[in-house]
């Protein structure tokens, strides 16, 4: 399970550090929208912090449960096909599928940058310390019940893995407007 911590732990620290750097670009690349229906990276950032408060609600509730149903010296160990649903997960990463956003999930474009980097910085912080509580393998204790992409029962090791490679799609959305917003300033020049 070691492996497992670690590797859900460089994601974490991987994804939340890149996230981190969209905080210091251009204002007007942050503001840059290609179309009108389009989210500009402001509104990317702020609705992972969104979907992160969310994702993080069902976390904690289930590293609780998890730490609760603990045995002393018990050892967790995973099953052999384990590792398939960590590559079920990296899909979610990749855009090549779609799925409809929940309406509270929606960014208003309201929220204070300041804010939402702190709040992010929370956010991980949460999951640094949730995945430290689990370090033995409680994390397999609870299965929640993910219907994005249909990948059905995670454990909380691979629900903090998820919101890892949520953040990584949209830090790949955010590359793209930077591509786009690079594009209309050289037409422009």
């Amino acid at each position: 399970m070691r492996n497992v911590v670690q590797l859900v732990r460089e994601a974490l620290v991987e994804n939340f550090r890149e996230i981190d750097q969209w905080f210091d670009k251009d204002h007007s690349l942050l503001h840059f929208k290609p179309t009108l229906d389009h989210w500009n990276a402001r509104e990317v950032l702020e609705h992972i912090s969104l979907a992160n408060y969310f994702l993080l609600l069902i976390i904690n509730k289930s590293t609780r449960r998890a730490l609760d149903r603990r045995v002393n010296g018990l050892i967790v160990m995973p099953p052999p096909n384990y590792e398939d649903k960590f590559r079920e997960i990296d899909v979610i990463s990749d855009g090549t599928f779609q799925w409809v956003r929940p309406e509270h999930m929606e960014p208003t474009g309201l929220q204070a940058m300041s804010e939402v980097r702190a709040l992010l910085k929370q956010q991980y912080a949460q999951c640094v310390y949730n995945l430290s509580l689990l370090k033995n393998g409680e994390g397999r204790l609870v299965s929640i019940n993910m219907s994005v992409n249909n990948l059905g029962k995670l454990d909380v090791y691979q629900y903090i893995y998820f919101l890892t490679k949520h953040i990584q799609r949209h830090i790949r959305q955010m590359q793209k407007l930077e591509l786009q917003y690079e594009e209309t300033e050289a037409l422009a020049s």
